[in-house]
């Protein structure tokens, strides 16, 4: 029976699922140890050269860590890493700043209603300062670093975690579009769309102060789809 070729990447991709499954399985968590590089290629079947390529590119990315005389273990997940990697697949075509913006509109809408729930009085106070200078700002990337800033202090006022990550991830992924939509919005001196914008940012940190999980919700949603509308009229201009 002739055998299959499996390319490097594949043999990569296998590997890699192998320490997925294990980390899966046998629920590791930060400083953990894993299989040497020769137990994981006798287990799989591969070469050790093979197991060694995967694990080092784990290590430039924070994910395991050598130590000499001891072994290979799992460090505790960098979230700079993963923005890192995400903002890597977004400048080498493997997803869109559409795709981005999706994923932003599902997980932010649940993040206000959380951040409306959760807050605390120092977030209020930084929500209401970044709205403050927001008012008067008429320098795009200055407004666009303070939209990503409020946009960050909401994630931490959610409480969870793991939201705060994802949240934070996204925001750094899409500081480049906001940047872009701003001095758009500035150098064409779009008002209107601006006026709307800051309104929009207001009205949601209105209601995370006021406690009002439900209102943040509705308008994160409309805020997000305005965002998206706005950026697609940006973009056919452009072209």
């Amino acid at each position: 029976m002739e055998e299959i070729a499996v390319t490097k990447q594949e043999r990569y991709e296998m590997i890699l699922d192998s320490v997925i499954q294990l980390i899966s399985e046998e629920k590791l968590n930060g400083n953990s140890k894993l299989y040497s590089e020769n137990q994981l290629a006798k287990k799989l079947g591969v070469s050790r050269a093979h197991v060694r390529e995967v694990y080092s590119a784990l290590s430039i990315f924070g994910v395991l860590e050598s130590r000499q005389g001891e072994g290979t273990f799992l460090n505790n997940l960098n979230e700079n890493m993963a923005y890192k990697v995400f903002f890597i697949m977004l400048f080498n075509g493997s997803v869109n700043v559409d795709q981005i913006m999706d994923i932003r509109r599902i997980v932010e809408v649940g993040v206000a209603e959380r951040a409306a729930l959760n807050r605390t009085e120092k977030d209020v106070l930084e929500l209401n300062e970044c709205i403050k200078e927001m008012r008067n700002c008429d320098n795009g990337n200055r407004l666009s670093f303070l939209d990503n800033k409020l946009h960050s202090i909401i994630g931490r006022s959610c409480g969870n975690p793991m939201l705060v990550s994802l949240s934070n991830i996204i925001s750094g992924v899409v500081i480049r579009a906001i940047r872009e939509h701003w001095n758009y919005i500035i150098q064409e001196k779009h008002n209107a769309v601006k006026h709307m914008t800051f309104e929009q940012h207001k009205e949601l940190v209105d209601s995370i102060a006021n406690k009002k999980p439900y209102i943040a919700k509705v308008v994160a949603q409309e805020h997000l789809e305005f965002v998206v509308e706005s950026l697609q009229r940006f973009r056919k201009q452009q072209n």
